[in-house]
């Protein structure tokens, strides 16, 4: 066994790391179509998600993640999750939920306004993320070749003597704030968001099954 295989043979007995700690669904067709092929493995994946995030700041690790699904949504969905949770809180169950947004939206001072000093809550659309490593530049290319037929923002991430690693990521996305301590969007605009979060979702989710088609046929 050369080496590539071995590292390929090992990475894909690891234990997944992830947030959701699985593969999705709607993209694991076409991880297990670029695993199957001898000169590629994924190194990580998301075929797309749409969640609500409390801000508290620009970092990564400074955010509440109020809801999160790697599917389309219903309003009811989101318009819950919205309403229901306690701000700067990773409780969603705390009794003063209704409370804290009804004074929000009247623009009433709240006691311990520190609690929400940097609150905004944030609806984004994610796109299809994906990690593949090749077994050399040709494979990579050939992989890149094809991928470019369908997404965009392909390309080079990673260089070794090893392998070499390609990220693909979607196009489609959206990413608007829906809430802070001063305004919150009414029904009807979030109706709207919601039609387009999902319009996009699923122009993700075809593009993702066409690839997973074309690697089968090419690769």
């Amino acid at each position: 066994m050369d080496m590539f295989a071995k590292e390929k043979k090992d990475f894909l007995r690891k234990k997944d790391k992830s947030k959701k700690g699985s593969i999705d669904k709607d993209i694991n067709p076409l991880v297990n179509e670029i695993n199957s092929k001898d000169d590629y493995y994924t190194t990580s994946s998301c075929a797309g998600r749409i969640v609500l995030l409390e801000m508290k700041s620009r970092k990564k690790n400074e955010c509440n993640w109020i809801f999160t699904k790697h599917d389309k949504v219903k309003f009811d969905e989101i318009n819950n999750a919205l309403n229901g949770y306690s701000i700067n809180d990773n409780s969603n169950g705390a009794k003063n939920n209704s409370e804290k947004f009804n004074k929000l939206k009247s623009n009433v001072k709240i006691k311990n306004p520190k609690n929400i000093k940097n609150y905004e809550i944030w609806l984004k659309q994610q796109p299809l993320i994906l990690h593949v490593a090749c077994r050399n530049m040709e494979a990579a290319k050939k992989f890149l070749d094809m991928a470019r037929r369908l997404f965009k923002k392909a390309g080079i991430i990673g260089l070794t003597e090893r392998r070499i690693t390609v990220e693909i990521i979607g196009s489609e996305h959206l990413e608007t704030i829906v809430k802070d301590k001063n305004f919150a969007v009414d029904g009807e605009y979030l109706k709207e968001l919601v039609k387009y979060a999902n319009r996009n979702f699923g122009e993700n989710k075809n593009k993702t099954d066409k690839f997973s088609k074309l690697i089968k046929g090419s690769l």
